[in-house]
């Protein structure tokens, strides 16, 4: 009897331990409609690196670093154009915030020397006799970003450097000469080269995005050369040797722009399907 007994026990132990050993995911749990209702569900996508393609539009606000310097008022000029292609990438292939940007931009540099309230003059230049200039540079910048993205928006920092030609000027002040008023002189700077950044915000909807930003541009290329302000015959051609002049421009920018995907920002990318497909067929440790 004690061993019917002993082996019963035993029976009835096992089938318990059989039934709580089941997987959890072979469990079958049954809950009401007005529970799942209340469930949410944190989703969270992981961001690929991907591409985009763009154009901003956008206005200038000009201005020149001088030495010596000189009371200036900033002109505020629309026609800021620049098409770009970018590159969003994770760094270390685990952290999703850097990229990089290059671009074709078109833009406006210059100055506008104020007038004196009390007396009414304005400062011009002694060789060209200019009161403001006004000139259109052909520029390529290439940016490093950092960016924030969430599902339907985007926030980014951006610096780097750039290069560019200046490929026309206009000159304004009643005693400009006429035949420089739309030309440069031989002792102008033409090339033209510095730093630039800036910060936006972006409106995201898949695959389109939906810009503002605003930006610092300062070139480290003077508009002309430091000995060329006094020219032979003006009685002050000593002076070109004594003081160091220069004209740095330092130009703040407004933009609005459009970008396109290239690729997918979440989820499954080409490569991604192409690389399962490859290990379904081939298995895992198939290259």
């Amino acid at each position: 009897m004690k061993h019917k007994a002993f082996l019963s026990l035993f029976l009835l132990f096992t089938a318990f331990s059989a039934a709580f050993a089941q997987k959890p995911d072979s469990l079958v749990l049954d809950f009401s409609d007005e529970y799942l209702d209340t469930v949410k569900i944190d989703h969270s996508a992981e961001l690929n690196n991907y591409y985009m393609i763009g154009f901003s539009y956008g206005s200038v606000i000009t201005g020149m670093m001088f030495n010596p310097s000189y009371s200036q008022e900033r002109d505020f000029l629309w026609g800021d154009w620049c098409i770009n292609f970018s590159h969003y990438e994770k760094m270390f292939d685990y952290l999703p915030y850097f990229g990089w940007s290059i671009g074709l931009e078109y833009t406006w540099e210059g100055y506008h020397f104020k007038t004196n309230k009390e007396t009414g003059e304005t400062f011009e230049f002694f060789k060209e006799r200019s009161r403001a200039i006004r000139m259109r540079v052909l520029e390529v910048p290439f940016l490093l970003q950092i960016h924030k993205d969430s599902r339907f928006s985007k926030v980014y920092a951006q610096a780097g450097i750039y290069g560019g030609y200046r490929t026309s000027v206009e000159r304004f002040g009643p005693n400009v000469e006429e035949e420089y008023r739309y030309a440069f002189y031989d002792t102008d700077i033409r090339w033209d080269y510095g730093f630039q950044g800036g910060v936006g915000l972006a409106l995201v909807l898949d695959p389109v995005e939906f810009h503002i930003g605003a930006g610092l541009r300062y070139s480290l290329s003077s508009i002309f050369t430091p000995n060329s302000l006094y020219p032979e015959g003006s009685g002050f051609e000593d002076r070109n040797s004594v003081y160091y002049r220069y004209a740095y421009p330092l130009d703040f920018m407004i933009t609005a722009g459009v970008q396109f995907h290239l690729s997918k920002r979440f989820g499954k990318t080409r490569q991604d399907i192409k690389k399962e497909a490859k290990a379904i067929v081939y298995g895992t440790d198939k290259q």
